[in-house]
């Protein structure tokens, strides 16, 4: 039995006739905020047209608990300003301050609001754009330092002054110095009458830099010497000390000139200077060839068998050699300046070639010098050296020698003191008094280059001054024999002149004069004599003075 037939004994309809289910058309019913569900299901598919307004405050949240910051106006001033007088307040948050006293126990019950705590008096603050006010470092100098180093022909203490405040001022900005720039120098008067007007000197923007640049120059080496400097003050010290203001106008010439110039001579310009580019090189390539020449012209004869190339197969094995140097010089013309061909240079930029590594490492050896044994498995390792420049050379003081005397090297201290050693005792005294009398030590503290240079020139002066004290002082004890003598024979003639005129008559005068003349002729060697002999015992008598 089929189900069939069990529907057709029940009167059940067929399967196929079967109703279907309907499908739902209702759209989804909107959720209304604020409203029980109860309430939505009770209003069926009619949506409900007035819905209560539920206002729904944001929960307070506890998970932070610090009491609320609290506020305060402070007092604050600018340094900006000169007078200081000027204070203005901002709201800051509050400081916490731990008011409580030392003298409370700490077991009694004490309200802290009851207790009067003194707090210090408010004190203006600093503002915070006050880091913006910069001022320019000018130069400062004293009166004895601008008349030892700074005075200048034509520029005075007041004119200098004034533009080094107008330095300060306006803070280095050359444009508006120039453009303030207003000295009147003081008038003075004549007679009691009231002098007249003074007329305003006119300066350039040149000399204004000049002259700042050589007083701060100056003033820079003064407070510390070059020596001590480092390589940024060293070169700021340069530069301003070699300030030339003719190339310096001449740079503003020629930039106002290009400032000024047309589009036609910019290209001009342009083409000028690729055809400068095109003679250079081309003059590169025929100092080359000369060169070339000049090497085949100067070759020594040849004093080879020239009879191999007497014959025809001779000559054309010459022309195959010439041939194959010809197509190498060109094969090298043609390949870059490092040896090697444009295409593989432009793959293997960053690789150097055989010769580069020989010459760098030659170069490394020569600046790290002979390297000694090594206990390196691996051989040694060269240490590349950095050699200083010429104004680190200038700053450290080095010097470079040719060569080692042959005493070998010493210290500055044996070569100051060896000029002194040599000299007699005589004169070792002497040279010390004399550096007594100067208030220096004969063993100097820091010989420095500089030092050990003066102290030299020092030691030099004294010794031209001893020589100069001791010619002076033989000068002086000839000088007084030479009196002596003249004063011996005046009276030596007065005398005759004197028995002459006493006996009286002409021609027994004239026998006694003469008798003098040729009295004074014989004489003469024998005083001549005398007066070296007295002149050497004067000399000898000085000398055993000095030595005393």
């Amino acid at each position: 039995m089929t189900s069939h037939d069990v529907r057709d004994m029940l009167d059940l309809p067929d399967a196929a006739s079967r109703p279907v289910k309907k499908q739902k058309l209702a759209a989804p019913r909107p959720v209304l905020k604020g409203l029980a569900r109860e309430v939505q299901n009770l209003s069926g598919d009619n949506p409900i047209a007035i819905v209560p307004e539920v206002s729904v405050f944001k929960k307070r949240r506890f998970a932070n608990r610090k009491p609320v910051t609290k506020w305060e106006l402070k007092p604050f001033k600018n340094s900006a300003r000169k007078d200081g007088s000027l204070i203005l307040r901002h709201w800051r948050q509050k400081v916490k301050v731990d008011a409580r006293p030392e003298n409370i126990s700490s077991g009694g019950d004490t309200n802290m609001e009851d207790v009067d705590v003194k707090l210090e008096p408010e004190v203006a603050e600093e503002s915070t754009f006050a880091k913006y006010n910069v001022q320019v470092q000018v130069p400062q100098y004293t009166e004895e330092e601008y008349n030892s180093r700074l005075q200048h022909e034509e520029w005075t203490k007041d004119e200098t002054d004034y533009l080094i405040n107008l330095a300060q001022e306006y803070d280095l900005r050359w444009p508006v110095i120039w453009d303030r720039y207003e000295y009147k120098p003081p008038s003075a008067e004549t007679n009691g009458e009231p002098a007249t007007k003074a007329m305003a000197i006119v300066r350039t923007m040149e000399d204004m830099k000049e002259r700042y640049y050589r007083v701060a120059a100056v003033i820079m080496a003064i407070r510390k010497p070059p020596i001590k400097m480092n390589s940024a003050e060293f070169n700021l010290h340069e530069v301003m000390a070699n300030f030339n203001p003719a190339q310096e106008k001449a740079r503003k010439d020629f930039a106002e000139k290009a400032f000024h110039r047309t589009k036609e001579e910019a290209r001009e310009e342009e083409s000028l200077l690729l055809e400068l580019k095109r003679i250079i090189a081309r003059s590169g390539r025929l100092n080359d060839e000369r060169r070339e020449l000049y090497a085949l012209l100067d070759t020594p004869p040849s004093t080879g068998n020239v009879g191999a190339f007497s014959t025809s197969q001779g000559l054309q094995q010459l022309l195959q050699q010439l041939m194959t140097a010809d197509k190498s010089k060109k094969r090298k013309s043609i390949m870059g300046p490092d040896g090697m061909s444009p295409a593989t240079g432009t793959n293997n930029q960053n690789q150097p070639t055989n010769f580069d590594q020989r010459r760098e490492s030659s170069a490394r050896e020569s600046i790290s010098g002979p390297s000694g044994p090594s206990n390196n498995k691996k051989g040694p390792q060269g240490t590349d050296r950095r050699l200083l420049t010429e104004e680190e050379e200038r700053i450290y003081g080095v010097t470079h020698h040719d060569r080692i005397s042959t005493t070998g090297p010493a210290f500055r201290h044996e070569k100051i003191s060896k000029p002194l050693i040599t000299k007699s005792a005589v004169m070792q005294a002497k040279i010390t008094n004399v550096l007594s009398e100067l208030e220096i030590p004969t063993r100097v503290i820091m010989p420095t280059a500089e030092v050990a240079e003066a102290f030299d020139s020092l030691l030099q002066s004294i010794n031209v001054l001893l020589e100069s004290r001791k010619v002076a002082d033989k000068l002086a004890s000839e000088l007084a024999t030479a009196k002596a003598l003249k004063a011996e024979r005046e009276k030596k003639a007065n005398a005759v002149q004197g028995e002459a005129a006493n006996e009286g008559g002409n021609g027994a005068a004239a026998e006694p004069e003469v008798k003098t003349e040729e009295r004074e002729k014989s004489a003469a060697p024998s005083v001549h004599k005398r007066s070296a002999s007295v002149l050497s015992t004067v000399s000898d008598k000085s000398m055993k003075r000095q030595k005393k």
